[in-house]
């Protein structure tokens, strides 16, 4: 057997090819442009891998509204709110000067500054209260505390009727004010008020004694209600 004359086989990868013509070199490009149109389009659809825009608005403010109208209700309970805090110190003002005035009366007329402090405690004590001249715990400390008790009550009543009002505020006002309801109270003591819850110490002072104790206690009365007043 001969060896023949022909090559060896040529791998077919091995021949020479003719450059891309025009047209294939514009699907290439094509398809490159579309490869790009879709990477932003899967980047368009993942909105939060955008950064985050905070955007900051100033408010705008209203317009100022009016007031509201408080309630009846409401109003009522701020005006007897104003007189209880004016009837504390008032009270405590007429219950101090009062009591001065039961100790030198008592002093002249009983011959012990305590004793009409201590006749105060008789509705607790009884008819014992009304001879004891001695100062304790049982007979003063019980009359004193009833005595400063009456007497913010009627500062309360008086400051919720006249003492807090604009024409009570003079000196003048004030003081004839506030004997009229001094006036007024001890008529209620020894007329309406069972003979039981009475001061008592009418038992022990004379009513002269009694007249200048209740205007001792009239002049407390609108002193107090002037401090509370121009203190608020």
């Amino acid at each position: 057997m001969t060896e023949s004359s022909v090559g060896p086989f040529a791998f077919p990868t091995a021949q020479k090819h003719d450059p891309p013509t025009d047209a294939a070199s514009r699907i290439s490009h094509s398809d490159t442009r579309t490869e790009t149109a879709l990477d932003h389009g899967v980047e368009e659809t993942f909105p939060a891998s955008d950064p985050v825009s905070v955007t900051v608005s100033r408010a705008t403010p209203r317009s100022a509204e009016p007031a509201p109208v408080p309630a009846p209700g409401r109003t009522e309970d701020s005006v007897w709110n104003a007189a209880v805090r004016s009837g504390l110190i008032a009270g405590s003002a007429a219950s101090m000067l009062s009591t001065v005035a039961l100790m030198l009366a008592g002093r002249r007329e009983a011959g012990s500054a305590v004793a009409p402090t201590n006749a105060t405690s008789h509705w607790l004590w009884g008819a014992e209260s009304l001879q004891a001249d001695r100062a304790s715990f049982r007979h003063t400390l019980v009359g004193y505390a009833t005595h400063h008790i009456a007497a913010i009550f009627w500062a309360i009543l008086y400051a919720r009727v006249y003492g807090n009002r604009a024409r009570a505020q003079s000196l003048p006002a004030a003081l004839t004010g506030a004997t009229a309801a001094a006036a007024f109270a001890s008529v209620v003591d020894y007329t309406v008020t069972p003979e039981r819850l009475r001061p008592g110490f009418e038992h022990r002072l004379s009513r002269p004694a009694l007249a200048l104790t209740f205007g001792a206690f009239a002049v407390g009365l609108a002193a107090g209600c002037l401090a509370a007043n121009r203190r608020r």
